[in-house]
């Protein structure tokens, strides 16, 4: 099918495919950078207004003519990567013009293709790389011979803009894709590799994710491109020689400001772009020859569009490079002037600046006194008003949105004020954009946010941090109201950006000059973000430190309080901490919320008291929660509440041994939670429904003698969790639902693949309490379970894998069998207790045991547990053939096989089979 192309200079545009080509290399566009140029291109010649522009490219939308000024600037940008794209959008009265000469094709197929097919994270390369090529192909060629290259020098040098450029040639070498990670942002060392974890989305909850990273990156062909490495120098090198020792497919690509000084490191300095030194008879052609010129002019072009290098001004802009010391990112600086000031007065300023600035400086690196030379010379051309915002934005230390930057600038200006301010910031590369979403995406350089920090006024820190503690607290409750409703990766993906400005607030809240009371809400209201970005183990320290420095009643208020003592009980939960620990946290939670008549809280506390008596093996006590939930939520109209309450009734039931009675509110959680606005996680730490209500229906299932719908639900389950993409859904299903059926059905070829699959999920994403049950799990396929030095999470654990493999039963499992505290399993294990007093051979110990058989019976049959009933029986018959009691013991294990309808071929049923066809042969 044919398609139009429009070709101009070196750039071909395929509207159908939404693809820009420079040659044969794709050029990245955001939706609405990509309609404006398909407007301007198409009417190639002629004004389009800025009126039209706003109606064809946002229609129904009001926006500022602001966001129309950023696309336009930074469409500017991609298209000067093409030299004839430097003057292609004229700006004109009124509007813009696309002034370069356009050719309409019709080609069978117009090539979208590239890179883009391998998965990789890099940023879009909107800055250009002029007078790099040879640099970039040398880098490209080295990572082929060497496993960890550095690019180091000053910054502003263009280290990153090579690194990417390098990176994305070499795409296809890489099998598994690249990863970038931004080390800009960190404060802390500590947080490097958690920071690589994230980068690669496999969320940490432990202090040491190594683990997790080099099993995700086991047999991979990756790059990974670690930027802004110098202030966690040792951090980065240490991280490098670990994965690449271990690591033989893995390259790693760094860039900083000093070498890592790392075990096989190949390290390039970056040097600054070549400048005239004498500029007598510079033609404006010989000036461009050197890469420094062109940039300057490039840049120059890229704002005023008007603008050409004359003869008479090349050995102007041939001085200020070189008194630029042909610094990439300062000439970017001085070049975005040019329109306001002009290259006259723009050299008699930058000499004034630097004769003042190198005063005293003399033990400074030379391109370092020169960048910050330039910084405040661009610094102090801005008005007041551009310089107070660029103060505030150093506030931030990811990307924001214009929004962002308005809430942090508070009151003083209007919106359209500040709107304005922010677009001439970036008109002169004080700030740069990413136009890839629908959004603009604004950043400070790291070199630029902390210049203008510096700049901060005495307590004017204070007050900005302030304001923006206040909108980070404003995203993570919009956030919050928004999780129940969402799906829980467009969730993840909508808001994982906020987690290097949260981490900001907390640091600034918890200062000496901090607000520790926004500190508080902003732990207590941030659990989600952590929980979803699977960083439990990082959330766990800064909420331990913050219950160091109580005593509790200065916990904030009421809904701070319980809400902090909630999170800390999940916190300590997945970071597997006593369990009483876990359980005392969510008392006090609920307590505190009772106290205040806070519903909500209450109903979350709840949640998880429930869980913790759950995992402990406390069934009454986790039962009396449920029900206390149920007398509390009847009030509440809330789809979220009604599937908690009976996904809990439906746990408790079960646990309580009440099949028939869980069963009911399972099947009902399963058909409500079909619909993916009512999936019950009701703001609270909760697994999708969908997933969390199979492992307890299969459980059920299996015990009502059902083996093969139990292994179907749990195999569905399994499913759903890896189409969600959440670890810890995975981690749960495996844990509590597949794992044990397969167990219980005989399949343990199904049970060891399960048990690899959740080692690994659970080692890659540091999942602590999954990867100590997968341990125990593989311990028992193994045979080398022993209870002495592996001691078991909780009594729920314990229980369960003395029903997966009645020989690592523990005394105290079934002791607490006898006593009836198992409930769920109370038939299992009298029977292993009755198993075991008969292989002791002792005749005495008979009677015992056949009385805790029919005991066993007794209560499997009350429960409706046909499956722990027909190995009750099975043992029964053998200890009644033992005494001659063939018929009877025949006619009762037959009549149990005889209510089967399904899973003939699990294990249990096919014993019980063998066994009544020896009866019949003996007879």
């Amino acid at each position: 099918m044919s398609a139009v192309a429009y070709v101009f200079g070196e750039f071909r545009f395929a509207p159908e495919s939404r693809s820009l080509l420079l040659g044969e290399e794709p050029l990245r566009l955001g939706a609405k950078a990509f309609d404006i140029l398909r407007v301007l291109v198409e009417r190639a010649g002629t004004v389009v207004t800025a009126d039209e522009l706003l109606t064809l490219v946002w229609p129904d939308v009001v926006v500022e003519e602001t966001n129309l000024r950023v696309q336009i600037g930074a469409l500017r940008k991609v298209l000067a990567r093409g030299e004839q794209g430097l003057r292609a959008i004229e700006t004109v009265p009124r509007g813009y013009r696309f002034t370069l000469p356009v050719s309409r094709r019709m080609d069978e197929a117009v090539e979208t293709l590239s890179n883009e097919h391998v998965l990789h994270n890099l940023p879009a390369l909107l800055a250009t790389t002029v007078g790099r090529t040879e640099t970039i192909a040398l880098l490209a060629d080295s990572l082929a011979e060497q496993r960890l290259v550095t690019i180091a020098g000053p910054g502003g040098v263009g280290k990153t803009t090579v690194a990417v450029a390098v990176a994305r040639q070499c795409l296809r070498r890489f099998a598994d894709g690249i990863c970038f990670v931004d080390f800009s942002s960190l404060s802390d060392p500590g947080l490097v590799t958690s920071a690589l974890a994230s980068a690669l989305g496999i969320g940490v909850l432990t202090n040491d994710p190594l683990a997790g990273l080099l099993s995700h990156l086991r047999k991979k062909q990756m790059l990974l491109l670690l930027d802004t490495c110098e202030h966690v120098v040792d951090a980065a090198a240490n991280l490098a020689e670990s994965l690449l020792s271990r690591l033989p497919e893995l390259r790693i690509l760094a860039t900083s400001r000093e070498v890592l000084r790392a075990t096989g490191e190949w390290a390039y300095r970056l040097p600054s772009l070549s400048h005239p030194f004498v500029t007598d008879g510079l033609t404006a052609s010989s000036a461009l020859a050197y890469p420094a010129v062109d940039l300057f002019v490039q840049r120059a072009r890229a704002i005023s569009d008007r603008f050409e290098l004359q003869d008479a001004d090349a050995a102007t802009v041939a001085a200020i490079c070189r008194r630029l010391d042909g610094m990439p990112l300062a000439i970017e600086f001085a070049a975005a002037r040019v329109g306001e000031l002009g290259l006259r007065e723009i050299s008699a300023r930058l000499d004034d600046r630097f004769d003042v600035l190198t005063q005293g400086r003399r033990t400074a690196l030379p391109r370092h006194k020169t960048l910050a030379a330039t910084l405040d010379w661009s610094y102090h051309l801005l008005p007041p008003e551009e310089q107070a915002m660029l103060r505030q934005l150093s506030v931030f230390r990811g990307t924001f949105t214009a929004d962002a930057a308005i809430a942090v600038a508070g009151t003083q200006w209007s919106r359209a004020d500040a709107l304005t301010y922010l677009s001439n910031l970036f008109a002169k590369s004080l700030v740069t954009a990413d136009i890839g979403g629908e959004t603009p995406l604004y950043r400070l350089l790291d070199t630029t946010r902390a210049f203008a920090a510096e700049k901060l006024a005495p307590g004017e820190w204070d007050q900005i941090s302030a304001r923006h503690a206040t909108h980070v607290l404003a995203l993570l409750r919009a956030a919050e109201l928004d999780y129940e409703s969402t799906d829980s990766q467009l969730w993840t993906e909508r808001h994982r950006s906020m987690i290097d400005d949260l981490r900001g607030a907390i640091d600034w809240a918890f200062s000496h000059s901090g607000d520790r009371d926004a500190g508080l809400q902003l732990m207590g209201n941030s659990v989600l973000l952590w929980y979803t970005l699977s960083l439990f183990g990082e959330y766990a320290r800064r909420l331990k430190a913050v219950f160091e420095k109580k005593p509790e009643t200065t916990m904030g208020d009421s809904a701070t309080s319980s809400r902090l003592w909630e999170v800390y009980g999940h916190a300590m939960w997945h970071t597997a901490e006593p369990i009483e620990t876990v359980i005392g946290a969510f008392r006090t939670s609920f307590e505190v919320a009772r106290s205040a008549g806070l519903v909500d809280a209450q109903l979350r506390a709840l949640w998880g008291l429930h869980l913790g008596f759950s995992h402990n093996g406390d069934y009454a006590e986790s039962l009396e929660v449920a029900k206390e939930y149920e007398s509390i939520a009847t009030a509440i109209d809330s789809p979220g509440v009604t599937l908690t309450c009976r996904r809990m009734a439906c746990l408790a039931r079960q646990g309580m041994g009440d099949l028939a009675g869980a069963r009911i509110p399972a099947q009902r959680v399963l058909a409500d939670a079909v619909n993916p606005a009512r999936k019950g996680r009701q703001r609270g730490i909760q697994f999708d429904s969908r997933v969390a209500i199979r492992p307890t229906l299969a459980r059920i299932l299996w015990l009502q003698g059902h083996p093969k719908q139990a292994w179907e639900c749990a195999c569905e389950g399994v499913e759903l969790a890896r189409i969600i993409g959440q670890p810890l859904p995975l981690g749960y299903i495996l844990v509590v639902g597949a794992i044990p059926v397969a167990f219980w059905t005989g399949d343990i070829a199904a049970a060891k693949e399960l048990t690899e699959t959740l080692l690994t999920s659970s080692l890659e994403h540091s999942l602590v309490l999954s990867h100590r049950f997968g341990k125990t799990y593989q311990a028992v396929l193994d045979g080398t379970f022993d209870p002495r030095q592996e001691p078991m999470e909780g009594a729920f654990l314990s229980e369960m894998v003395a029903t997966m493999d009645a020989s690592v039963a523990t005394d105290a499992a079934l002791t607490r069998g006898e006593h009836g505290y198992e409930r769920w399993s109370t038939p299992e294990l009298l029977r292993i207790r009755a198993a075991r007093l008969l292989a002791e051979g002792n005749v005495e110990y008979e009677a015992r045991a056949e009385a805790l058989l029919l005991r066993s019976l007794d209560v499997a049959r009350s429960q409706g547990a046909l499956a722990w009933e027909l190995r009750t029986t099975t043992t029964l018959a053998e200890l009644w053939q033992r005494r001659n009691r063939h018929a009877e013991a025949l006619e009762r294990l037959s009549a149990v096989v005889g209510r089967f309808t399904e899973g003939f071929d699990t294990q249990d049923l096919i014993r019980a089979a063998a066994m009544l066809r020896a009866g019949s042969t003996t007879k």
